[in-house]
Parts: structure tokens; sequence; C-alpha cells
């Protein structure tokens, strides 16, 4: 039976992983008080949560929950990132961490309920972001009417271009 402590921290991750969109698994084995510091205040900015989290507590989280972990993302020093409001945003940040420290690494984690291998974590990093994605499609839907428009309007700026010229030719004579 667990500890009070431990079944609040149990409590507490497994209402993150209910609440999250999306959450990555790091093993954080390499960095220091400063780095995990800094890393944490980066994470912060992007309404991301990190937590140092013991295995076997992620694990009985994880399974009150019903999201699936597997079994070897479970080993070793583990953190997890929790994104609040983005699935992709914790996939982005500590991936890019992780390029800029080599000593760490993702071991997985957990998309929109998902299980995800190290691999489609890198993957989903490499998506662009919600508004990237509407920003595109509002500009593949203005694209044909802004040419529609250009093509209406042409006929009329040629006669307006003729009418100066003609003016203009009027004025030298």
């Amino acid at each position: 039976m667990p500890t009070a402590e431990k079944a609040q921290t149990i409590d507490e991750l497994a209402q993150l992983l209910q609440d999250s969109q999306g959450a990555v698994i790091l093993d954080y084995r390499g960095l220091n008080v400063k780095d995990i510091s800094a890393l944490r205040n980066e994470l912060r900015q992007q309404d991301v949560e990190f937590h140092v989290a013991k295995n076997t507590l992620l694990r009985i989280a994880a399974e009150r929950a019903n999201v699936t972990i597997a079994p070897d993302q479970l080993t070793g020093p583990t953190a997890v990132a929790f994104g609040m409001q983005s699935e992709v945003a914790p996939a982005k940040l500590l991936t890019d961490f992780v390029r800029r420290n080599r000593a760490v690494s993702i071991k997985g984690g957990v998309v929109s309920g998902r299980p995800m291998t190290a691999e489609q974590i890198g993957q989903v990093a490499e998506l662009p972001s919600r508004e990237e994605l509407f920003a595109k499609l509002l500009g593949a839907l203005q694209a044909p009417m802004a040419q529609t428009l250009g093509v209406l309007q042409a006929p009329a700026r040629e006669i307006a271009g003729l009418a100066q010229a003609l003016a203009e030719k009027r004025e030298a004579a």
C-alpha cells in the first residue's frame, strides 16, 4: 500500500495524464539542477508542465488514467512533460532540447491518448503548429479568390490605363 505522499503523487500524475493533450517521457540522466531548471522555465512559457516521477508511480497513474505507456519507457530516470494546451508543444520543445543536450533522450510518450515511441514523438515534433496549419489553409482558400478578383479587375485596369495614356497624349498635343 503506497504511503499518503505517494498516493497523492499518483493522483496528481493521473490527473495530469487525463488533462494533458500530450505527454513526452524523457530520460534526464546527465542533466544537472541548473539544466533542469532552465528546461522547466522554457517549458513553462509554453504551458507545458515538467515532473520528475518514479517509474512505478507513473505506471500506476497511467493505469488509473486509462493511458497506455510502454513498459520499456518506464526504466531508468524518468521525467514527463505534459502539454496542457497543445499535443505538439512538449514534443517540439523536448526534441529541440535533446538536440542541444545530447546527454538526455526521449523515451516515448502519449499524444491524444495514443502511446508513441521516441521516433513517433520526433515525427510529431516536425509537424507544423495548429496556427501554422490554419494559416496555410486560409492562404489556400484565399488564393483562388484573389486570382479570380485579379482576372476580373484586369479589363478595368487596362481601360483606366488606356484612358490615362489618351489623356496624357492630348495634353502633350
